[in-house]
């Protein structure tokens, strides 16, 4: 069960504060809107250096053997370029619709996810903070069933205003929160399950490598492939320019060789997962959200 949260009169300034600058985003030019973000993000890279050591540490880290000084800082600011960018293309998915979303977006492997449901078991598709990762939420449009678990923000009412956003494609909102009994719900039904699954999860996750280094990472999606028999999909949404975005959808992870152990089975998904989404990250990695502390979490004794 999802927990109750207040309203605060802070609440509804930022709400408001949201609808006013959605409004605005909307009123604009995609093109317009599009830049003005990428802007705003680069600005945010230089000259405010907002997380700018976290981000150029964790780009030295995870490319700084292969790429030169000048190469990264490049990587990073069209980071930051690209954050700037995909919130003002998620502020205006109210302006889409399913022509403009047939015209902008494409699936490459929408295969991998035929033959996943066609076992009538459900599919779990694992993705993470890389292009705009919010497009995910067109595969409905594109005949899928689907079932997205989301995170909730600490102001109830931006909280909902986004899942409206996110909900409007066909596509069904769980809060993370008390998600259990919809996970398994929806997965019965076979519908495709999709979350974000490439932070931090602190001492509650399980560390695979990544990029060379111990990560701490979510295993939710690995326990849930383990329990119910579900393929378990890795997937991306990368910018192609121009307001263009491709969704690709990776194979589907083969089944651990000895299921008997839960724990064991769950860290084999989730480290398959996380080395097809490094290399994802490989070939674009100017898209990626470098800012976060995926790092954070060091294994016991390190």
């Amino acid at each position: 069960m999802a927990r109750r949260r207040k309203t605060t009169l802070s609440h509804r300034m930022e709400y408001c504060a949201a609808r006013v600058f959605q409004a605005l985003i909307c009123a604009s030019p995609a093109a317009f809107s599009r830049e003005t973000g990428a802007f705003l993000g680069g600005f945010a890279f230089s000259p405010l250096h907002i997380r700018r050591d976290v981000t150029m540490d964790h780009l030295r880290g995870a490319l700084g053997e292969e790429l030169n000084e000048e190469e990264l800082v490049r990587i990073a600011r069209e980071s930051y370029r690209n954050f700037g960018r995909m919130t003002f293309e998620f502020a205006r998915f109210p302006r889409l619709t399913p022509r403009r979303v047939k015209e902008m977006v494409s699936l490459t492997g929408a295969e991998h996810l035929d033959r996943a449901l066609g076992k009538g078991k459900g599919a779990i598709l694992v993705a993470g903070h890389l292009g705009n990762w919010e497009y995910m939420a067109t595969l409905p449009m594109m005949g899928y069933p689907m079932t997205f678990l989301v995170g909730e923000q600490h102001n109830i009412l931006v909280d909902g205003l986004m899942n409206m956003m996110r909900a409007r494609f066909g596509g069904e909102i769980v809060p993370v929160t008390g998600s259990l009994r919809g996970i398994f719900r929806a997965v019965r039904d076979n519908r495709v399950v999709m979350m974000l699954s490439d932070q931090d999860a602190g001492r509650r996750g399980t560390f695979v490598e990544f990029f060379g280094r111990q990560a701490s990472t979510p295993y939710g999606s690995g326990r849930l492939a383990a329990a119910t028999g579900a393929a378990l999909l890795p997937g991306t949404v990368v910018g192609r320019g121009g307001g263009h975005h491709e969704i690709v959808i990776s194979p589907a992870v083969e089944p651990p060789l000895d299921g008997n152990d839960s724990d064991e089975a769950a860290r084999y998904y989730t480290q398959a997962y996380t080395r097809e989404f490094e290399a994802f990250i490989r070939s674009d990695p100017d898209q990626y959200f470098w800012m976060h502390r995926r790092w954070k979490t060091r294994p016991p004794g390190e």
